[in-house]
């Protein structure tokens, strides 16, 4: 019996170790899910990325993943070891970007609610409330 037991726990232990990296596992799968908010803004996606994850660092854990060739980023947030909340940003033109936030359903921590999402973009955008 405890044979067993240690044998299930070896096999889901995997998942359920927090990683020191960079990035996350997905345990909420909230890409499928509603946009709860899209906004664009003046300037790069790259520059939108990096002043996003900026104002979330010391938080949270933050995993910005910068993609040049289609000028693209998504920029996970988690408080442990899954991702709990994402923005993804795209270039539209050569002068805004598009910003979009997405959050695993029923997580309403204070760094993970849609209006501070929407106030942290809005001040890297340039948007004053």
């Amino acid at each position: 019996m405890r044979r067993a037991l240690a044998l299930m726990i070896l096999a889901l232990a995997p998942g359920c170790i927090a990683s020191d990296t960079a990035t996350f596992s997905m345990p909420n799968d909230f890409r499928n899910g509603q946009v709860l908010w899209t906004a664009t803004y003046p300037g790069s996606y790259e520059t939108l990325t990096n002043c996003i994850a900026s104002q979330y660092a010391g938080e949270l854990r933050v995993a910005p993943q910068i993609y040049p060739t289609v000028q693209r980023s998504s920029i996970l947030l988690s408080s442990g070891s899954g991702a709990d909340a994402e923005f993804q940003v795209k270039q539209l033109d050569a002068t805004s970007s598009q910003v979009t936030w997405q959050r695993a359903t029923g997580l309403f921590g204070s760094w993970l609610n849609d209006r501070t999402a929407r106030a942290r973009a809005d001040k890297c955008g340039g948007v004053t409330g």
